[in-house]
This record gives C-alpha cells, structure tokens and sequence, in this order.
C-alpha cells in the first residue's frame, strides 16, 4: 500500500509538471501565432504559424496529461461540476489539438491552393468538429475553473483565470481569424489567463512541500 501511495504521489508531481509547462506553451504559442490567417499572411509569416503550432501541439499534449491529475487530486472538492467540467475541458483541449493540424496544411495550401483554404473551414465534417470543439473547450474550463474555487485546497483566483481564460483565449481567436486581428489581443491575454490558472495548482502539485510552506 505504502508503495502504491508512493507511486500515485509521483504520478501527481508528474501531472503537475506538465500543467505548468504547458500553460506556460499556450501563451507563448499564442503570441507567437500570427492574428490572421489568409493566404497571404500564411505564408508571409510562416515559420512563425508553424512555430506557434508546433507549441500548441505540445502545450495539449502537456494539459491533456496534466488535467487528470489535478481532477484526480481535487475530485472530492470539485463534485459533479468538476466531473463535468473536466470531461469538457479534456475533450475540448483534444478537438482543438486535432483541428490544430490545418497549422501545418496551411502553408502548402496557401501557395499550392489559397481558395481550399476557406472551402475546408466550410465543409460540414470540419464545422461540426470545430463546433464541438469549440462547445467542450468552452463550458468545459468555465464548469472546471467554478469547480476549482469550490475547492478549499485550490488558490480561489486560479479558478477564476481559467474560467475566463478559456473562453476568451478561444473565443478571442476566433473572432480575430475571421473578423479583425485588432481582437487577437484578447486571445492572448486569454491564453496568459488559462495557462497561469492551470500551471499555479499544477505547480502546487509538482512541489507540494514548497506550496503548502
């Protein structure tokens, strides 16, 4: 039993640690990604969508492992709402990593194809897989960041940031791809909010003795 505990208190230390790094590569990858994406600003900033991509790609990898973890550990605290928030916040972070690879199509399409660049966004499949996307990230960190400050372990501010963070960084995005890149600056901010919020308690989990001195 000892040993199992010993092992599970790793586990948690490890999900913590990729919390923290991948809420760290969402806002970079953010800032880093151009604020339109046509065919003429893909390819004019294309080691810089590329780039932003190749982080983006890790940062959901490092979330959906670290996201269990700190369910895991704050389940008892969390409730239904946290149950919920949690299957919808992973799922969500999923879609948007799959979707995420048009990051690397782009670049061919834009010089090879510019017009399939707008025809995919509208092709039905992909509209219903971004909409699902975009309704699990969404509600998913709005339920899991309430549940978060429902804890009585958890910073209450950390579920504030992911809360807000999470709809704004997503939904700020998307409305400056298709609307105005005056707005990507709400994607950013966006992505600063859900990165911290979900590196502060995936740090506590990582080093648990310095959190809780």
């Amino acid at each position: 039993m000892a040993e199992e505990a010993l092992e599970s208190a790793r586990l948690l230390r490890w999900s913590g640690l990729a919390l923290v790094a991948g809420g760290v590569l969402l806002a970079v990858a953010t800032s880093l990604h151009p604020s339109r994406e046509t065919a003429a600003t893909i390819i004019a900033s294309e080691v810089r969508l590329v780039a932003a991509h190749i982080l983006y790609t890790l940062s959901s990898l490092l979330v959906l492992l670290g996201l269990p973890g700190l369910y895991v550990a704050q389940r008892g605290g969390m409730g239904r709402l946290g149950l919920t928030g949690f299957l919808g916040s992973w799922s969500g972070t999923y879609l948007i990593a799959v979707s995420g690879n048009f990051g690397f199509l782009a670049p061919v399409l834009a010089r090879e194809a510019p017009a399939v660049i707008n025809s995919i966004g509208l092709y039905p499949p992909v509209v219903g897989l971004n909409g699902l996307a975009v309704i699990g990230f969404v509600a998913g960190y709005v339920l899991f960041g309430i549940a978060m400050t429902r804890t009585a372990t958890l910073p209450r501010l950390s579920g504030i940031f992911v809360a807000v963070g999470g709809p704004a960084y997503l939904l700020g995005g998307g409305i400056a791809l298709i609307v105005s890149p005056a707005v990507w600056s709400v994607a950013v901010l966006g992505s600063v909010s859900l990165g911290a919020g979900l590196a502060w308690p995936g740090y506590r989990l990582w080093r648990p003795i310095t959190a809780s001195a």
